[in-house]
């Protein structure tokens, strides 16, 4: 029998979206989620979304401790398209348009994944634009004649002005009307023909896993520090609810929605 894939998701491929298949799903990864499976490494595992603002987000060397322990590490989207990216070089597999982009250098920056979502019980629905999105977007607009590359140039850097956490279609549309970039009705168009590039890679990644049947090749162990002693001693005492602390207070984003201050899909 198969042994299930974990995989650690939220925005990037909420529940509605995820296809079936061999996986033991995980909500978005914090520090110390990875290096609890160290004791009993995965043959396989897929990171795609993790916590980074209101919770810390996890180590590069929890990914090194399990791939030194044999498991092939799949990164793609959002948190795991960054770590894999950064990472690659020492074995994770790297998957998707958004890893490509920042292991070639196209993309710098954390905050291009980043987006606030609603919670589990809501099925970590996205309630931001991230901005590789809304790039991607704006060249499948151009592809399609609706805008123009010089119009494309504006609208990048107006849209990448709005802080993460308030960029959402309404508000996009405002600052591009405002700002007399487009009119109202090619901004309701751009909003029709936005590109969920993160849930695509989501899904090429847990494809990439289930097709991979090359042998592991255990990287070497990262060093062995106090701090990651200690990381992964905690997760042994708190088990599946990995130290999250209290609740983050909710926030207000820009369309007037409360979203919790968190960004799991992001950096």
């Amino acid at each position: 029998m198969t042994s299930p894939i974990p995989v650690f998701a939220g925005p990037s491929l909420p529940a509605p979206a995820r296809p079936d298949g061999p996986f033991e799903w995980f909500p978005p990864a914090t520090a110390g989620d990875l290096i609890r499976l160290a004791e009993r490494p995965p043959a396989k595992l897929c990171l795609i979304d993790g916590f980074f603002d209101s919770r810390p987000a996890p180590w590069h060397k929890e990914i090194l401790t399990l791939m030194a322990r044999g498991t092939v590490l799949f990164g793609a989207s959002s948190m795991g398209a960054l770590r894999a990216a950064e990472l690659h070089r020492f074995g994770m597999v790297g998957v998707g348009a958004i890893f490509r982009a920042y292991a070639k250098g196209r993309l710098t920056g954390d905050d291009e994944v980043a987006l606030v979502h609603a919670t589990d019980e809501l099925d970590w629905a996205p309630l931001s634009v991230p901005m590789v999105e809304l790039r991607a977007t704006l060249a499948a607009a151009c592809r399609a004649g609706l805008i123009d590359a010089d119009t494309a140039r504006r609208l990048r850097p107006a849209g990448h002005a709005v802080h993460f956490a308030d960029r959402d279609w309404p508000v996009l549309e405002r600052v591009f009307v405002d700002e007399g970039h487009i009119g109202p009705a090619t901004a309701r168009r751009l909003q029709a023909m936005h590109v969920p590039l993160k849930r695509q890679d989501a899904v090429d990644c847990l494809a990439a896993a289930l097709a991979w049947s090359q042998p592991a090749r255990p990287c070497p162990p990262p060093p062995d520090t106090i701090f990651i002693r200690r990381l992964a001693e905690e997760a042994r005492r708190s088990g599946s609810a990995l130290a999250e602390g209290p609740k983050p207070p909710a926030r207000r984003s820009g369309s007037g929605r409360q979203a919790p201050a968190e960004a799991g899909g992001g950096a």
